[in-house]
């Protein structure tokens, strides 16, 4: 871990130079595209996470924990867990010379580590210092890193190969790297049900779907271009690209209708 950490900081020191020679904006279409060229692996990984993990698992103990835990429990718990995010927040501000953004997210872990009982509460946020999160990910992409092949992981779920680079890098921060296994599996799994609890009652939506496997793909490639756009004017561009492609996607609907009526 060590070294790991060690070649991560000859990293940091001469990312300034790379990054005076990059835009940040990234390439646009690497971040609204991924390949899948093991797909058939991937459809039967997602029929064990969504049917069996999910159906049995994740959905039943997401509903025990929101009927359980109330309201403000279940905002305090977050909050102690994305306090954790903010030292790689640091650094991935760093690197890209984002000054203020690294300064800003000091202070978010400063001031909520201490007054904030240990981020359970987010009292930054109330001073007028929001969250704003910048992963190694983001970072990468801003560098014209593609997101490389989608992955459908165990247990995880869908993944770019990207992401899971970027996350193992996040993973080598403060205090990341200083959590044990279960340490480290108790946030996941605290952060996991955070994530189930956002999209609890939309299960239809897939069932309705023509296709559960692509529908959720699609969704997430969209999610992950509006994380890296959302802290930048280019959210534009990702709104204009989807209004677009969904005109695109009605004129098709209507011509093979007008096709089938001649």
């Amino acid at each position: 871990m060590r070294k790991g950490v060690q070649l991560l900081w000859v990293c940091f020191i001469n990312m300034p130079i790379i990054v005076s020679a990059q835009t940040v904006n990234g390439d646009y279409e690497h971040q609204t595209h991924m390949s899948d060229p093991i797909e058939p692996i991937n459809r039967v990984i997602w029929d064990f996470n969504y049917l069996y993990l999910d159906a049995y698992i994740y959905k039943p103990t997401t509903e025990t924990y929101v009927e359980w835990v109330p309201d403000g429990g279940r905002k305090a718990i977050n909050n102690f867990v994305l306090n954790f995010e903010e030292p790689s927040t640091i650094i991935n501000n760093l690197i890209q010379l984002e000054l203020k953004h690294a300064a800003d997210a000091l202070l978010r872990f400063s001031v909520n580590s201490t007054f904030g009982l240990l981020g359970f509460f987010d009292l930054a946020e109330k001073g007028g210092v929001p969250r704003r999160r910048e992963t190694f990910s983001n970072v990468l992409g801003r560098w014209y890193v593609p997101h490389g092949p989608y992955l459908m992981v165990p247990v995880l779920g869908p993944r770019s190969t990207r992401k899971l680079v970027g996350s193992f890098v996040d993973g080598l921060y403060f205090p990341m790297s200083y959590l044990s296994f279960w340490q480290s599996g108790t946030l996941w799994g605290l952060d996991g049900l955070d994530k189930r609890e956002s999209v609890l009652g939309q299960e239809v939506l897939l069932e309705q779907a023509l296709d559960p496997y692509i529908f959720a793909k699609e969704a997430y490639i969209q999610y992950e271009a509006f994380k890296f756009y959302q802290n930048s004017e280019d959210i534009n561009l990702l709104m204009e690209e989807k209004e677009q492609q969904k005109s695109f996607e009605e004129q098709q609907d209507l011509d093979a209708f007008m096709d089938e009526i001649d």
